[in-house]
């Protein structure tokens, strides 16, 4: 049979046409929506880069209003400055301009900036400015106040004031004196051997000689060899416990390293050094006779250590604020971080009454014999802390206020609070300086 075969259909020329003009047509319409899309972006691009201009700008009005506020002369600042200046118009800067307003009263003040960039665009921004400065608000309510360590009170020590602890209270005899109240907030805790000024409150007083009253668990059995001047009370409830001052390690650490860091250790011999804020990566040691003028706070990474007569003295400049010297290892917390003070070591503040110095160890150790800190031989006029370990009173030492994990105080060792001359706050710059107030900046426009 012969073969037979279909011809192939073949596509219409005007509908092939067509075709490829609609393809065609879309290819078009596509780089163009493309091509528009490249151009916005870049259109945005170049709006958000003068706006960061002008904002850049406005910053720049800002920090210099701060910088005018703390000026001690006119230069620079149109003629005027302290808490005289009010702010400056048409300053060039980055190729626009930006004009300041400063206002209000006392220790704060609105600084507002409005810049306008080389192309028109105008940015304003806000914030407020203070002398108060950031303050770390460890509250020293006690004379002394002890961790779960306790204490310990040798022959002749004296606490001037209260005595607060979340361990024992053990004195070596009734010549160690605490004239105030004594806690020990511990279940089954004791006030043992000691001479209270006046109320003695814990599960258990035992030998003591307590010259007001007397609160504790059961008779006769937990006031066994006491004497009370005052009322007894059996069946008190155990003190509550409170817990050791408030610290924050972060704010001081950053707060010091602000300053810069010196690596490894610093061994200072001059007659007179100047430090702070400043991070020290080593130990910090001193020869004798150095006076070190404390110029803001002071971070040690590994011990700090005193020799004869040094002399800490907190600047000026700090008012009624004090500031804080830590001693803080964090990857070594047993054996770095440890502070010995000694040999008639001398710690000043500002010179007003409500400043100190706060020496704080992180040190980890609860050994008497080899404690977080220790002080000795008249290093007196500053408050301690450890955070964690024991702290040593020795050789007729001297503190304004004591806190820590363990406390124990060496014969003739004193502690005396006197709380209307102690204000608690702790501050990482002097008071006279004008700075951002936290939180306050904004864009208005």
């Amino acid at each position: 049979m012969p073969h037979s075969s279909a011809s192939p259909k073949l596509i219409p020329r005007g509908f092939a046409l067509a075709l490829t003009t609609i393809v065609i047509g879309l290819v078009l319409a596509y780089a163009v929506i493309v091509l528009d899309s490249v151009l916005s972006a870049r259109r945005a691009g170049k709006v958000f880069q003068s706006s960061l201009a002008a904002e850049q700008i406005a910053e720049a009005g800002l920090h210099k209003a701060i910088f005018c506020l703390n000026a001690t002369s006119g230069t620079n600042c149109s003629g005027t400055y302290s808490i005289s200046y009010t702010g400056e118009s048409n300053i060039s800067f980055g190729g626009g301009t930006f004009s300041t307003v400063v206002t209000g009263s006392g220790a704060t003040r609105l600084v507002t900036s409005t810049a306008t960039d080389p192309t028109g665009r105008v940015a304003q921004v806000k914030m407020e400015v203070t002398t108060v400065p950031p303050t770390d608000n460890t509250s020293f309510s006690y004379a002394l106040q002890s961790g779960q360590g306790g204490a310990y009170m040798s022959n002749n020590s004296s606490i001037n004031g209260t005595i607060y602890s979340n361990g024992d209270v053990v004195c070596q005899s009734n010549n160690a004196i605490i004239t105030g109240d004594a806690y020990s907030t511990k279940t089954g805790g004791k006030v043992d051997s000691c001479k209270v000024g006046f109320h003695a409150h814990a599960d258990r007083v035992l030998n003591a000689k307590v010259m007001g009253d007397a609160y504790y668990k059961t008779d006769p059995t937990d006031i066994a060899g006491s004497t009370v001047t005052g009322t007894k009370h059996p069946n008190s409830a155990t003190p509550s416990f409170a817990a050791l001052p408030a610290f924050s390690l972060d704010f001081w650490r950053d707060s010091a390293a602000a300053g810069g860091t010196i690596s490894g250790n610093y061994n200072l011999s001059s007659t007179t050094v100047s430090l702070g804020p400043i991070k020290i990566d080593g130990n910090l040691t001193m020869d004798n006779n150095v006076t070190v003028n404390v110029n803001g706070p002071i971070w040690v990474k590994g011990n700090i250590t005193s020799s004869n007569n040094v002399t800490f003295r907190l600047n000026s400049s700090f008012g009624t604020y004090g500031t804080v010297i830590l001693a803080d290892n964090v990857d070594n917390p047993l054996t770095s971080g440890k502070i010995d003070l000694s040999n008639n070591t001398g710690i000043f503040g500002s010179g007003d009454p409500k400043s100190h110095i706060l020496f704080v160890s992180s040190n980890s150790s609860t050994s008497d014999s080899s404690p977080a800190m220790l002080i000795s031989n008249n290093a007196s006029g500053a408050v301690f802390m450890t955070l964690n370990g024991t702290m040593r009173l020795a050789n007729n030492a001297g503190a304004n206020s004591l806190a820590g994990y363990r406390l124990y105080l060496d014969q003739n060792a004193a502690v005396t609070y006197v709380e209307s001359d102690f204000s608690g706050q702790f501050s990482n710059s002097p008071s006279s300086n004008w700075h951002q107030s936290s939180t306050t900046w904004r864009q208005v426009k």
